[in-house]
């Protein structure tokens, strides 16, 4: 939740708001370490020595083209740093929101997250977090798409192994949005960072989006339901990335009355309080969407898809039974496709968990998968 006040917060949003990306265009090379400040112990870790916000230089993947500063943050574990400094969990987070202010790196971390964290942090790894690109910096975050995420990800790796006691020995974390941007930065490391050396990606709730996700299959309701369906702050930000794109579209064109202005207040509301309004209205596909959704869904997949299936290093896949937020089908036909492209895929079942109890549940077995995958190159 975000605090209120935060006049320093203010200002300095205010500050890159300013300079936006024409200030970014002079920063080169792509990442590379801007600035670090202390984080204020309320947005640390207890198991961290030390921690950090970042600015780090990246790419647009939205375009592909425009220079840009990215944020995020860096913990490093207590003791001292072995020879050859400390391997890395890249933390890439889940859907936050859609505005500058709901960045990770800004906030407080859940209770869920910093049990996450400092997990991995007790266990002698570094902990990179990225907001991606404009969460803590200027313009709208653009959701789910890959591209977008996998660079952002990828330089923020970069600059952090330039600037502290880190190992080129790399794994990627992720869950929910986090898990997308996970596997898309997996995906796209051979070609956009070849330096960097990822052993192995751990993803739990793992969106899906290809040519075959219809909106009735991961968007519940229909004109009889009653209830809201926590997945509708999804579909206002994926409209309001392609509306940053394309200025002619309009949420009328797409969205019935009664979430017209909930599109609106998703530019600025972060995920909690947004969800929360929409299980207060009771929204759901069915009093919601147009039909003409499904046509705004098919016209954004090259952004949401992924770039491969197939990953030279390996993945692990943790699926939630219970999981509401990101169906359990998609997630389960994810790990098939993926297994299938060839890729050396390890893909556990939680019966009773949820999307967000699966995060820490699948540490029992994901742990062992990282410790092996590290073991492998010593």
């Amino acid at each position: 939740m975000l605090k209120s006040g935060g006049v320093a917060l203010a200002t300095a949003i205010g500050l890159m708001a300013m300079t936006g990306t024409a200030a970014a265009d002079s920063l080169s090379p792509k990442g590379r370490l801007v600035d670090k400040t202390e984080l204020p112990a309320d947005h640390g870790l207890q198991e961290a020595s030390a921690q950090y916000l970042i600015h780090y230089t990246s790419i647009s993947g939205v375009d592909g083209k425009t220079h840009r500063e990215d944020s995020g943050a860096v913990f490093l574990p207590k003791g001292p740093a072995p020879a050859g400094g400390w391997p890395v969990v890249v933390w890439t987070h889940g859907t936050v929101g859609v505005a500058t202010q709901c960045a990770p790196s800004l906030n407080p971390r859940s209770a869920r997250d910093q049990q996450y964290l400092n997990t991995w942090l007790s266990l002698g790894f570094a902990v990179v977090a990225p907001d991606y690109a404009g969460l803590g910096s200027p313009g709208l975050h653009h959701y789910l798409n890959a591209r977008a995420e996998a660079w952002s990800v990828l330089d923020s790796i970069s600059a952090s192994l330039k600037s502290f006691p880190l190992s080129n020995k790399i794994i990627i974390v992720g869950q929910s949005q986090g898990a997308h941007a996970a596997f898309a930065a997996s995906g796209y490391q051979k070609s956009y960072a070849p330096s960097l050396d990822v052993l192995a990606t751990v993803l739990t709730g793992t969106p899906y989006i290809n040519a075959d996700t219809r909106v009735e299959r991961v968007f519940s309701g229909n004109s009889q339901q009653v209830g809201g369906d926590p997945k509708m702050p999804y579909a206002y930000y994926i409209f309001l990335s392609a509306a940053d794109e394309n200025k002619t579209l309009k949420a009328e064109d797409y969205f019935r009355p009664k979430a017209l202005a909930d599109v609106a207040l998703a530019k600025s509301l972060c995920i909690t309080p947004l969800t929360q309004h929409v299980m207060e209205n009771d929204l759901n596909a069915g009093n919601s969407f147009l039909p003409s959704f499904q046509k705004l869904l098919d016209t954004q997949l090259p952004s949401l898809r992924y770039p491969t299936l197939k990953i030279d290093h390996p993945v692990f896949i943790g699926i939630g039974l219970q999981d509401v937020n990101v169906p359990t089908a998609m997630q389960q036909q994810f790990a098939h496709d993926v297994k299938a492209a060839g890729t050396k895929v390890e893909i556990r079942e939680y019966a009773e968990m949820n999307h967000g109890e699966t995060v820490n549940v699948s540490l029992r077995d994901s742990v062992p998968f990282v410790l092996k995958a590290l073991s492998s190159v010593k």
